[in-house]
């Protein structure tokens, strides 16, 4: 049997590490005092308020090693489309943390890169530094610590989707679509699987993984809780339970099973702690989708893909209207399968997203509404030009977006720049 323990944070957060790690042998048998580094890899997709793998947790688990005598600790990511992991960083707190606890900060959108294979059939640039310490890490060890959310796209995101950061930006975005999403979370799962992972749970995220801030009181759902594990899908597959999910409903996950990377039968898994039975409610993935009233969208009537341009289309278009007071009089168009009606006297300027419009209906928007602004998207989940027109047409300029002092952000911005950043940022003026 695969164990997979669930701790309630009823004492401490150093307590349920305590719990977790005692039903494996303790946190020495599980990581050798060796000339190893160990590399943290929490979710820090974003800046967003519980986006991102709780602040308070990562403290605890770097004070937790260093008072087990583990002094070589690094802290990495690579953060969301449109955005740069320095800068998520500093504005969550995890500078802070590293600087307190020696972790080293990792930004693996910086840097060297090396191409690797996956086992779909495609190749990827990865950072140099996760090719050598988390690929080929040898005495290294690998610390999962995602969060406990859901996602609009992938249903749900937890320690497998956690390594969808791997890729660069450039490598992201290309398989973000319906057919190949959840093949890719499966095949990076099978590069490199973590060698145990906790999942944060003190707060769950419903409705998307990047919850908008005006409606925070239906995108919480407090648990006070961390599931965790030697075997990430297993402890994917309690998260999964937790969050009112089965393994069939999780492609990546059932992916994952079929390939044999771990146990995602819950018959398989000796469940301790917080008992299965106390979790009853489901929580929903898909948006809100409390769009902008005053902009027209057009979605294709044979696809508008939720895994792709649409679904972060929305998710961006919610967030820049309610916590940023986004104008509209625009017009969005995604998907395939348009007809002549759906075209006519388009209000505003034009947004074009993912390469199915762009291809079907591009050229053909620029020369009808010649008198306007066409812009158009054309990979299927470029999330940095998304940002860029979505603000401009909406009139939020991306550095209103970050809740930091803006010379602040030009200088992280030149430092990342400074040290190879290959993730694609907006103009921070529009």
């Amino acid at each position: 049997m695969t164990t997979v323990v669930i701790s309630e944070l009823d004492r401490s957060i150093q307590d349920g590490l305590e719990q977790i790690f005692s039903a494996f042998g303790g946190i020495e048998s599980l990581i050798p005092h060796n000339d190893g580094l160990v590399c943290i890899k929490p979710n820090g997709v974003h800046f967003t308020p519980y986006s991102y793998t709780d602040p308070e947790v990562l403290a605890a688990l770097l004070a937790y090693l260093r008072d087990h005598g583990y002094r070589r600790l690094a802290v990495m990511e690579s953060s969301t489309g449109g955005n740069f992991t320095r800068l998520v960083y500093r504005i969550n707190g995890y500078t802070r943390l590293c600087r307190r606890y020696g972790a080293k900060p990792v930004y693996l959108d910086e840097g060297p890169t090396v191409e690797v294979d996956l086992r779909d059939d495609s190749c990827i640039h990865v950072s140099k530094f996760l090719y050598d310490n988390i690929i080929n890490r040898g005495e290294n060890f690998y610390l999962n610590l995602p969060k406990l959310k859901t996602h609009s796209m992938a249903q749900l995101t937890l320690g497998v989707k956690n390594q969808q950061a791997f890729p660069i930006d450039a490598d992201r975005m290309h398989h973000h679509n319906h057919e190949t999403l959840h093949r890719r979370l499966a095949a990076l799962y099978a590069l490199t699987q973590p060698d145990f992972c906790v999942i944060e749970g003190r707060d769950a995220t419903a409705h998307g993984h990047i919850p908008t801030q005006a409606f925070l009181d239906e995108c919480l759902v407090p648990m006070n809780i961390l599931i965790g594990g030697k075997d990430t899908l297993a402890v994917d597959t309690v998260g999964a339970r937790v969050l009112g999910y089965a393994v069939s409903e999780v492609e990546h996950l059932r992916l994952c099973a079929e390939w044999g990377l771990g146990e995602a039968d819950l018959d398989r898994i000796d469940v301790q702690g917080v008992p299965l039975e106390t979790f009853t409610e489901r929580l929903p993935n898909t948006l809100l989708r409390r769009l902008h009233p005053d902009v027209k969208w057009v979605n294709g009537r044979v696809r508008a893909c939720q895994e792709g341009c649409r679904g972060n289309s929305e998710n961006l278009q919610e967030m820049l209207t309610h916590d940023h007071q986004g104008r509209g009089g625009w017009t969005l168009v995604c998907g395939s399968g348009f007809i002549e009606e759906d075209l006519d006297d388009l209000p505003g300027d034009i947004l074009v997203v993912g390469k199915c419009a762009c291809e079907e209906v591009g050229d053909r928007l620029r020369m009808e509404y010649a008198d306007r602004d066409v812009y158009l998207v054309p990979e299927r989940n470029d999330l940095m030009s998304n940002t860029r027109y979505q603000t401009r047409l909406m009139g939020v300029k991306p550095v209103q977006m970050v809740p930091l002092n803006p010379l602040f952000i030009v200088w992280n911005l030149l430092l990342a720049k400074l040290h190879g950043l290959n993730a694609r940022v907006p103009p921070l003026l529009g």
